[in-house]
C-alpha cells in the first residue's frame, strides 16, 4: 500500500494508506521526551536527523498494544527502532530498519526494502471491514 513522505525544514511526515496512520518525525533537534514526561504512542516517539543524504529516525516510547507487522509479531515497552531512508536515485529510496527489543527478542534484527516513486498513485481512504471485498464488487447491496 502506498505511503507519502512530506518534508519541511524541521520535520518529515510519513502518511500511510494502511490503517490511516501517520508518523511525524522532528528533525529540528527536539529530543525524545523523558520517561517521566511521555505517554507511549502507537507509532512511538520518532526523532530524526540527517547523516549526509540519509534520514536516520530513532524511535522509542511505543505502547505495547501494537504489532511490528501484519504477521502480528509482538514487542514490549523496551522496543527501540532505527530507520534509515536513503535516496539512491530519482525514483528509489533504500529503507532499512533495525529492531531492538531485549524483552521480546534475543538479539537485534534488520529488515530492508526499496521504495519506488509512483507519482501515478494516490493515498486512498483505508477501510477494512468484514466482507468489504464483496461489498466493493457489488455482491452485497
Amino acid at each position: 500500500m502506498p505511503i507519502r513522505i512530506v518534508q519541511t525544514s524541521d520535520l518529515v511526515t510519513i502518511l500511510y494508506e494502511a490503517w490511516n496512520i501517520f508518523e511525524i518525525i522532528h528533525t529540528d533537534g527536539l529530543p525524545h521526551p523523558g520517561s517521566d514526561n511521555r505517554d507511549p504512542l502507537w507509532m512511538g516517539h520518532p526523532v530524526g536527523k540527517w547523516d549526509g543524504d540519509t534520514l536516520v529516525v530513532n524511535t522509542t516510547g511505543f505502547n505495547t498494544r501494537t504489532n511490528l507487522d501484519t504477521a502480528g509479531h509482538p514487542h514490549s515497552d523496551a522496543l527501540h527502532t532505527v530507520e534509515r531512508f536513503t535516496r539512491t536515485d530519482e525514483k528509489h529510496i533504500a529503507y532499512e530498519i533495525t529492531i531492538d527489543d531485549p524483552k521480546a527478542f534475543t538479539r537485534s534484527w534488520k529488515n530492508t526494502r526499496t521504495f519506488t516513486l509512483r507519482p501515478d498513485w494516490e493515498i486512498m481512504e483505508y477501510s477494512c471491514e468484514e466482507n468489504n471485498k464483496d461489498f466493493a464488487e457489488g455482491h452485497i447491496k
